[in-house]
């Protein structure tokens, strides 16, 4: 069987700019995901980010295993082997190792190491005895933090923890951390979370965003009588208070429907059968076309226990809808802007209140929709991803 030579990997020394925008003086950003850059999540956070920037006249560039979907323009991406390679016998081990080699020989000196949470610990090390300036996300709330917060939540469902977080996760992520120089928290509670560690003096205030539409297309008419669409975008599970948002359902507004567009956690499945096949809820699986789900909805839904700043809470907001979330699910856009009404979930009774006040009143809906969406235009990546390294370029000045 013969194996595709793997393309030319070779960073280029000052990545350009597009022709009518000035080259920003700083030091070049090398960003770096082991993990494949999807079109979604992380991988669609940070191609954002980093082509952002560039537009602005940064330099930046990714190396990540794979990249989907379509590339930004400017922004100049190197993938690992074939994806071939990946199927032989130890084949994963190798492709990362290959990776990770090439992007450790590529970083010059002087360069900013832009990694994120899929980079395993070696590469950090590496980097950190050179003397290299490393930068990562925090993507999430940090482990030691956000575990005791999930134990409690499923403990009182009755549950074994389905988080996957682990004593040995959460002293690996803490040795990252402390091998950066600096780490971007998107959201308060992300940031509070490294009050009282090693790292707090490094923590730099920040936020994600969306591509906020310049002109929304009509939303679908409502017939009499049709029913006031909640939705929920995001995996229907215990971190993101599906649970919650579940248990308020059981006494669901009149005239209102629960969508739920994610993939549904089994423990969540399993206690809530009868909430989920309720006539009055539907769960759609994971959707490749938010936007579609966004405009034929009324009101975006969000009670998260832990958070590091939702995507979802910007794109709802971004197409108009009011947004009714918990302070992590209502991120850095609740905070600073008052445009997302925030509740304590756990309250159920309240929580059932907020959401029969959105359903009956379709004037109050309008209005909180469109300071939503008024808000919504300072998160645009356009801003965020600039603003992100003005500020880190700012604090090492320091």
């Amino acid at each position: 069987m013969s194996v595709t030579a793997p393309r030319q990997f070779v960073l280029p020394e000052k990545p350009k700019a597009p022709p009518s925008v000035r080259v920003h003086p700083a030091r070049p950003i090398r960003a770096l995901m082991s993990n494949p850059c999807e079109t979604v999540g992380v991988g669609r956070t940070c191609r954002s980010i980093l082509a952002a920037s560039i537009a602005a006249g940064y330099r930046a560039d990714l190396v990540t295993a794979r990249f989907h979907g379509q590339m930004p323009p400017g922004l100049p991406v190197r993938e690992g082997v074939p994806r071939v390679v990946r199927h032989f016998p130890f084949g994963r081990r190798i492709a990362d190792g290959l990776l990770h080699r090439r992007y450790l020989d590529a970083v010059g000196e002087g360069d900013i190491a832009y990694l994120w949470p899929s980079v395993p610990v070696s590469v950090y090390e590496r980097l950190a005895r050179r003397g290299v300036t490393i930068v990562t996300e925090s993507v999430n709330t940090r482990m030691a933090v956000a575990k005791p917060v999930l134990d409690a939540a499923y403990d009182a469902l009755g549950l074994p923890p389905g988080h996957g977080i682990t004593d040995l996760r959460i002293a690996i992520q803490n040795l990252r951390q402390v091998l950066c120089s600096a780490i971007f928290a998107p959201s308060p509670a992300a940031e509070h979370a490294f009050a009282g560690t090693p790292v707090a003096s490094r923590v730099i205030p920040s936020s994600y965003g969306t591509s906020v539409p310049a002109v929304l297309p009509d939303r679908p008419a409502r017939a009499p009588g049709a029913p006031v669409t909640f939705v929920f975008v995001g995996s229907v599970c215990v971190r993101k208070g599906a649970h919650l948002l579940l248990e308020a359902w059981r006494s669901p507004p009149p005239g209102a429907r629960l969508r739920l567009v994610g993939e549904v956690e089994p423990a969540i499945r399993a206690r809530f059968s009868d909430v989920l096949d309720a006539d009055t809820v539907s769960a759609i699986g994971f959707s490749d076309d938010v936007a579609e789900e966004l405009l034929r909805a009324d009101i975006a839904v969000l009670p998260s226990l832990e958070e590091g700043d939702p995507i979802s809470t910007y794109e709802a907001a971004a197409h108009g809808l009011p947004v009714i979330a918990s302070v992590a699910g209502a991120g850095r856009i609740g905070a600073e802007t008052g445009a997302v009404e925030i509740i304590d979930p756990h309250d159920i009774a309240a929580f059932r209140d907020r959401l029969s006040a959105y359903a009956a009143d379709e004037d109050f809906r309008r209005d909180r929709g469109a300071v939503a969406r008024a808000a919504s235009l300072g998160y645009d990546w356009s801003r965020v991803g600039p603003d992100r390294f003005d500020k880190l370029f700012a604090f090492l000045g320091r």
